[in-house]
């Protein structure tokens, strides 16, 4: 699979990295639902002082960071003929947005 994305998140970005990616190629998702799904930050904010809230929902997940992939793979078939198309998502904690023209 050849993509480029990119996921903010200060601390968090290399952890969101991985996780849309592992979301992608493991558990075979287009980008779109990669970025949708939940990512867990691992740390040792207690052991730092730091005070631990539950889960974070909703809007709230702005401090995982936000992310936005491009991918070519996808695979439309018509008329006897086969074509590989892109695919793209955006986080929909973001400003951003993917379309397809």
């Amino acid at each position: 699979m050849k993509a480029s994305y990119g996921v903010m998140g200060g601390f968090m970005q290399p952890q969101g990295h991985v996780q849309v990616l592992l979301n992608m190629l493991e558990f075979g998702m287009n980008p779109q639902e990669a970025l949708d799904q939940p990512r867990i930050c691992v740390g040792g904010l207690r052991k730092l002082g730091h005070c631990i809230d539950g889960p974070v929902k909703g809007y709230l997940r702005s401090q995982f960071g936000r992310g936005q992939v491009i991918t070519k793979g996808a695979w439309f078939k018509s008329e006897n003929k086969t074509e590989e198309l892109y695919w793209a998502g955006s986080d929909p904690r973001a400003d951003g947005i993917a379309i397809g023209y």
